[in-house]
């Protein structure tokens, strides 16, 4: 039997109303879980439940180590890109940060300020910043909601590289369904306060953009859009 890395049970969370009821989820390790539904279903209270930001009742079980990357970059701007990445290492660690700048492509850019970087090279920041420091469950809440479509395209391929090599455990939240299968294991559909469909995305990695003119990409993208 393979060991349960994250394990939600029973999850409910309350805004004076219920927001999410009755919420399982399990995820082994190094698994990539997307998840999708319509505008305010919950999808970023589920996350920000599992980074222990939320009042919830329930039992959610997990690793310790966690990274968050949302929608809106949150990066230091008063620090430069190495600045960013190094934040809250331990000194030992900070030999990694070179290694970091190189993944995300951004060699030559060291010393450059958030604003200095367009959207996409910002969010290589924040996800970079992510990774150095080495979760065993990394949070994405839409990282790519901000960016033009073709940035957009160039960074989910990019994000299914460097998720192929750290294999670590991701839980993905997005409007784009495209998405969701292109980096996902499996997708998740809220709605009604809980997970009501499941899918298994069938395409071995690495994958490209190539996938999603497939007929079985084209299919699955009905069926879940359908569920929404």
């Amino acid at each position: 039997m393979t060991r349960k890395h994250v394990a939600v049970k029973g999850l409910n969370v309350d805004f004076e109303k219920p927001v999410l009821k009755n919420v399982f989820l399990d995820m082994k390790k190094g698994e990539f879980v997307s998840i999708v539904g319509r505008s305010g279903t919950g999808k970023s209270t589920f996350l920000n439940s599992l980074a222990g930001f939320m009042e919830t009742e329930g039992e959610i079980h997990g690793p310790g180590r966690k990274a968050i990357v949302s929608q809106n970059y949150s990066l230091f701007p008063w620090m430069s890109v190495e600045e960013n990445i190094a934040f809250g290492l331990e000194k030992q660690d900070r030999e990694r940060v070179g290694k970091i700048i190189r993944r995300i492509e951004l060699e030559g850019k060291e010393k450059s300020y958030p604003y200095q970087l367009s959207g996409g090279q910002q969010q290589r920041v924040a996800i970079g910043r992510a990774i150095a420091y080495k979760p065993e469950l990394l949070l994405l809440d839409e990282p790519f909601a901000n960016l033009d479509s073709y940035t957009r395209i160039t960074m989910q391929e990019w994000l299914n590289e460097v998720m192929r090599e750290n294999k670590t455990t991701t839980l993905l939240v997005t409007h784009d369904v495209d998405e969701a299968i292109l980096l996902g294991d499996r997708v998740l559909v809220l709605k009604d306060k809980s997970f009501r469909h499941e899918y298994n995305v069938p395409f071995n990695r690495p994958r490209d953009n190539e996938i999603r003119y497939l007929p079985i990409f084209q299919e699955l993208r009905r069926e879940i859009l359908k569920s929404l």
